[in-house]
C-alpha cells in the first residue's frame, strides 16, 4: 500500500478508538455591322502606316525596355516576400474553456513522457469541518485528535523525485502513466492570462457528489490523486474495521481547483497547485460520523 499524505491509520484508527469506547460564391455576341471595300482599303493602309511606324520605334527601344524591366523584376519579387512574411499568422493564446482545458492536459500529461524530475515543494493538509457525531463529548475528542495530525506533511517538504518511474508514481494522478483525462464537463470555469511569456491556467472542477469514485472516474478523479476508500479500510486495518461498517464508507469531492503556470512559447508545464476538499462519512459502532478535509499539493517541473 503506497502511503498517502494524510495518515489514514491514524484518522480511522482515531474514529475506531473513541467509538470502540463508547465513543468534478453573356454575351452575346452581337454580330459585326457591315463595313464597304473603301472603308476597308482606308483601314488596311491605316494599319500598315502604324505598323511600319511601331516596328520602327521598337527596333529603337527595345534594348533598353529590356533593362527596365530587368530592373524592375527584383524590388517586385522582395516585396511579395515581405509580404508573404508579413501575413503569416501570430500564434493565439486558448480562448473557450475546451481549448484552456486542452492546453492543461497536454502539458500536465507531458510531465510522465518527458520531464527530468518533478519537486513536491509541499503538502498541506487541512480539516475544513469539523467531525459531526451524535455524541458531543466524543465529537469535541475526534476534533482534537483529528486536528493535532493537520499541517505540512514534513515527508513532501522539497522532495525531488528523479526519473519518470519515480515521477509516474509520485505526481498527480499517483501511479498512473498520465496526469490529467479532464473535459469541459469536469470543469465548471477555465480562466488563462499570460505574464513574460508565462499562462497562467485556472481550472475549477465540477464536485462529486457520486461517492467513492476511482482514478479516471467523476470528475476529480481524472485530475488528481484522490482518496479512495480501498485506502481508507488499509490505513484502519483490522483494528478499526472491526468496529467500522465497510460498507458505510463514503468519500465525495468538491470545490476542486488546479492552479498551472505553462510556458506559452513551449507549452510546458513549469508549476502547478492542487486542491480539493473531500469529506469521509462512516459508521462505526452503529454512530454515524461525518468530517472534511481540505488537501494542497504544489508542485514545480524539470525539463
Amino acid at each position: 500500500m503506497k502511503k498517502h499524505s494524510l495518515s489514514f491509520r491514524i484518522l480511522t484508527l482515531t474514529v475506531s478508538a473513541f467509538l470502540a469506547a463508547g465513543c468534478l460564391t453573356a454575351c452575346g455576341k452581337s454580330e459585326a455591322p457591315a463595313v464597304s471595300e473603301s472603308a476597308t482599303q482606308e483601314l488596311t493602309q491605316a494599319v500598315e502606316s502604324t505598323a511600319a511606324e511601331e516596328t520602327s520605334a521598337e527596333a529603337e527601344t527595345s534594348a533598353p525596355a529590356e533593362e527596365t524591366e530587368a530592373e524592375t523584376e527584383a524590388p517586385v519579387e522582395t516585396t511579395q516576400e515581405a509580404q508573404t512574411e508579413a501575413t503569416e499568422p501570430e500564434k493565439k493564446a486558448p480562448e473557450t474553456k475546451e481549448e484552456i482545458i486542452a492546453l492543461y492536459n497536454e502539458s500536465a500529461n507531458a510531465v510522465k513522457t518527458g520531464a527530468k524530475s518533478v519537486v513536491s515543494n509541499y503538502t498541506l493538509n487541512t480539516q475544513t469541518g469539523d467531525a459531526a457525531l451524535s455524541n458531543k463529548m466524543l465529537e469535541s475528542i475526534a476534533n482534537k485528535l483529528i486536528s493535532a495530525n493537520m499541517g505540512y506533511d514534513k515527508k513532501k517538504d522539497h522532495v525531488t523525485y528523479s526519473g519518470l518511474a519515480s515521477i509516474r508514481d509520485n505526481f498527480p494522478s499517483r501511479g498512473k502513466d498520465w496526469s490529467s483525462k479532464l473535459t469541459s464537463a469536469d470543469v465548471t470555469r477555465a480562466t488563462i492570462t499570460e505574464k513574460d511569456g508565462i499562462y497562467t491556467v485556472t481550472l475549477y472542477l465540477a464536485p462529486d457528489t457520486t461517492p467513492n469514485i476511482k482514478a479516471g472516474e467523476g470528475h476529480a478523479g481524472k485530475a488528481f490523486s484522490i482518496i479512495t476508500k480501498e485506502q481508507i479500510v488499509d490505513g484502519a486495518g483490522s483494528l478499526g474495521m472491526s468496529v467500522i461498517e465497510e460498507d458505510s464508507i463514503k468519500l465525495t469531492f468538491k470545490d476542486g481547483r488546479i492552479v498551472a503556470k505553462i510556458d506559452a512559447e513551449t507549452g510546458k508545464l513549469q508549476d502547478v497547485n492542487y486542491y480539493i476538499d473531500w469529506t469521509l462519512a462512516l459508521t462505526a459502532l452503529g454512530i454515524d460520523v461525518s468530517v472534511s478535509f481540505g488537501a494542497e499539493d504544489d508542485y514545480s517541473v524539470n525539463w
